[in-house]
């Protein structure tokens, strides 16, 4: 058990940054639940996967026409909200994820501008896009957003301070290592206590889009806002059919009757097996989240809005500390029409990895006339939007490091692709081509040169 609650730090380091009395309380209720050791750990007999009544399944080409007829009408009430309150740094970076270059020599932040403009252009639909900085990512995406035509709204989430393991006071370094983003789950109270929760409901706005920036698949789709209108839900959680590789990401349960998002770290080290079963628990959590903003500020006014505390921990500049977040999809559990929807990865394609920056740029996908990140047609039926693609630390880390490795990293054919590991030394020189499944691994001590052109068919190399 550790000491008591250092409440009165906390507070004088969260009144530095004039922050909201509503953020320092119910930060200091999240401290508590810490402090007290209580277990967060779900029985796993005490859940169940959910049915078709409770995750939808994906629909006919009839029924998804019928919708968007009707969605269509409904775009001028759907605000688009992105996620960028984070850092490249499982890239091996610091910079804003944003403002990297993802396709066609154009920015994240840019493509989701074009995305936006081509909405308008085709349905003739105001729909406004905002973003969700933090505190790290403000000022640089602010310097390439500013002067668009049609300049997204912003809000800065909220920041909490970062923790000693050992003591839970306040990290004191002098310096923004100090705090830390409290996780996407801030995104309601970030809403609230900006005012623009209240803004967009007084505007006629009945519906938020809220996904991760770097999913550049996640679009706004009126055949969705059709079936949000049509079934009444408050809450919808898209998800994907599970494969290993993600066996450890969040998956939609049952749980005292309504749906709940349950993440590795909620179960524990005995269940953690059975958690990956993905035959037992056979759906994804892509983070693509449509809430009805009524619903969710009648969630916030009457305090019913619980969302699981995650403990992420790090070491800052010598230091053990713990970070206190929460994840956006868990609010699924506090709404009674609350459903979860079954879609194709073709609306999920994260970029989390340095191998998923390049097979972003590569030409297995393509940007379609509205920017929407798509299958390259050429690409094969039987092979998925996206090619595995796993980079060794050896071979390369951060998106910095690809000029070493690759002549011209966007100019590899990935489109005959199915997967691609690359071990140790490799240099790649202009267009080369993958058919099929190629892994790479190079011994150490040496170093293995691709020539232009080549074309690498399915086995080992060199």
């Amino acid at each position: 058990m550790k000491s008591r609650l250092p409440s009165g730090l906390i507070i004088e380091k969260m009144k530095s940054r004039e922050l909201n009395p509503w953020i320092v309380n119910h930060f200091l209720e999240m401290v508590e639940q810490v402090l007290e050791e209580k277990s967060d750990y779900v029985a796993l007999d005490e859940v169940s996967a959910p049915d078709t009544e409770s995750v939808i399944d994906p629909l006919s080409r009839e029924d998804v026409s019928e919708l968007e007829d009707a969605g269509k009408e409904l775009l001028g009430k759907v605000a688009v909200i992105k996620l960028n309150g984070g850092r490249a740094t499982t890239m091996g970076g610091r910079v804003p994820k944003g403002i990297l270059t993802a396709k066609k020599g154009l920015s994240f932040l840019e493509i989701i501008l074009a995305q936006m403009d081509a909405i308008r252009a085709r349905w003739g639909a105001s729909v406004p896009l905002i973003l969700m900085n933090s505190f790290f990512t403000h000022h640089p995406t602010m310097k390439i957003v500013g002067s668009h035509p049609h300049p997204p709204l912003t809000f800065i989430q909220n920041q909490v301070p970062r923790l000693l393991d050992d003591s839970l006071a306040p990290l004191e370094t002098g310096t923004d290592d100090d705090w830390a983003p409290p996780g996407h789950g801030d995104i309601y109270l970030s809403l609230k206590t900006t005012g623009l929760l209240n803004d967009l409901i007084r505007q006629g706005f009945r519906w938020a889009f809220v996904s991760n920036l770097d999913n550049l698949a996640a679009c706004v789709e009126p055949w969705i806002l059709g079936l949000l209108e049509s079934e009444g839900i408050e809450f919808l959680l898209e998800v994907t059919d599970r494969t290993e590789a993600d066996r450890k990401g969040g998956t939609l349960v049952v749980r005292n009757g309504h749906l709940d998002l349950l993440e590795l770290g909620q179960v524990s080290p005995g269940d953690k097996d059975t958690f990956m079963d993905i035959e037992r628990f056979r759906v994804f959590n892509t983070n693509n989240v449509w809430v009805n903003l009524p619903a969710l500020e009648a969630a916030l006014e009457s305090n019913s809005l619980s969302l699981p505390i995650i403990r992420n921990r790090k070491n800052i500049l010598g230091h053990k500390v713990i970070q206190l977040e929460t994840a956006m999809g868990a609010a699924i559990g506090t709404f009674s029409r609350a459903r979860g929807l079954r879609v194709g990865r073709d609306r999920f394609f994260p970029t989390k990895k340095t191998s998923d920056l390049f097979t972003l740029q590569s030409d297995a996908c393509i940007l379609d006339s509205m920017a929407r990140l798509r299958k390259n047609p050429r690409r094969p039926d039987s092979l998925p939007l996206r090619p595995k693609v796993f980079f060794s630390s050896n071979f390369v880390e951060s998106p910095d490091q690809l000029p070493r490795r690759f002549e011209d990293s966007s100019s590899v054919s990935l489109v005959l692709a199915n997967s691609l590991e690359v071990y140790g030394s490799a240099f790649f020189e202009r267009n080369v081509s993958i058919h099929g499944s190629v892994e790479i691994n190079v011994p150490d001590g040496a170093a293995w040169q691709i020539p232009r052109g080549a074309v690498l068919y399915e086995g080992k190399y060199p």
